[in-house]
């Protein structure tokens, strides 16, 4: 069965909090494409729902989730499908180790304090509201033959940040390199043979990498190299809409709303669920030294406003701005 890999990004832009990577692995019917997968699950998930849709709500993350909002349908959606791969999520610490490995806590509590008791998940959604649709969730996926084989996350706190874009003077690269990292690791996990470049570039891939574009560039074929640097990256077409590349009987497609596709919604609700509640620790550690502290979202203006408002206290703590601030 082929394999298809979506990756998204949450947390490109702000001054504070993680920078989170993600990348979905599927397996899929050999007739199906990544195009097909929605309406194959569409009784399970859809990114347009109804009025009193029971189903799960799957898009761009920015379409589930906005300040202001209530965070339970992305909650629903993303507690969902990490109940499908069984892991485990009934905390922050839990949720960022069961996405991104055993060394995330220690990242974590030095990025983002240590507040009296760890926050509960899920926050929002009622939990016999996620039992049944993660139920609905795998009966549908297994009806269908598709499976999800495993959520990967990258969650990068700003002093790993900072040292790795100051190494390669560019976070653009450090987001690039991140990303195909993740899609390595997929590839490696799942793929268990990756074929020699084919002639007959008419044949459907044996899988496919679906990524949405980092920034305006559009030649890639760089990026995938240094991810695979005992492959042949075979270029397809380049330009504004989409580039494809070959790598073997794989193919990658860095493309504009890559979260059309559902592995890279996904990707893309779980980056901003895993940076949501990072941040709401982050803002509970803050809170207990500055109880009228305003909490942020990490972004530009609101940043400044609250680094001056924390400024005296990070002295006080012996902390570094490095350990806090993105540098970019």
């Amino acid at each position: 069965m082929p394999i298809v890999i979506g990756t998204d990004e949450a947390g490109y832009g702000p001054n504070l909090g993680p920078l989170v990577v993600t990348a979905t692995t599927w397996s899929i019917p050999d007739e199906m494409t990544p195009e097909e997968m929605w309406q194959s699950l569409d009784s399970a998930l859809t990114d347009a729902p109804l009025r009193n849709d029971s189903r799960l709500h799957v898009s761009d993350s920015k379409k589930v989730y906005s300040a202001g909002k209530t965070i339970a349908p992305l909650e629903r959606s993303v507690l969902a499908f990490l109940n499908y791969l069984k892991l485990p999520c009934l905390s922050d610490l839990e949720l960022g180790t069961g996405v991104s490995g055993t060394g995330f806590r220690k990242d974590y509590k030095a990025a983002s304090g240590k507040p009296s008791t760890d926050l509960a998940l899920p926050l929002e959604c009622q939990p016999d509201e996620l039992a049944v649709a993660s139920a609905m969730l795998s009966e549908t996926m297994n009806e269908r033959k598709v499976r999800l084989l495993a959520i990967n996350s990258c969650i990068m706190f700003p002093k790993e940040f900072n040292r790795k874009v100051q190494a390669v003077n560019s976070k653009g690269k450090v987001l690039s390199s991140e990303t195909m990292a993740l899609v390595r690791l997929a590839v490696d996990n799942f793929l268990t043979n990756l074929p020699s470049a084919s002639s007959d570039q008419g044949k459907l891939p044996n899988g496919w990498v679906i990524c949405d574009k980092h920034g305006g560039r559009n030649r890639y074929d760089d990026v995938i190299s240094e991810a695979f640097e005992d492959r042949f990256v075979f270029r397809i077409e380049e330009g504004g809409p989409r580039s494809v590349y070959r790598v073997g009987d794989l193919e990658f497609c860095f493309r504009t709303k890559a979260e059309a596709l559902l592995p890279v919604a996904l990707a893309s609700m779980v980056s901003k669920y895993v940076r949501e509640v990072t941040m709401m620790r982050f803002n509970a550690f803050w809170k207990q030294h500055l109880p009228e502290l305003k909490p942020t979202k990490g972004y530009p203006l609101d940043a400044v406003r609250f680094w001056s408002d924390i400024e005296k206290t990070v002295e006080r703590l012996g902390l570094s701005k490095s350990d806090l601030w993105r540098c970019r």
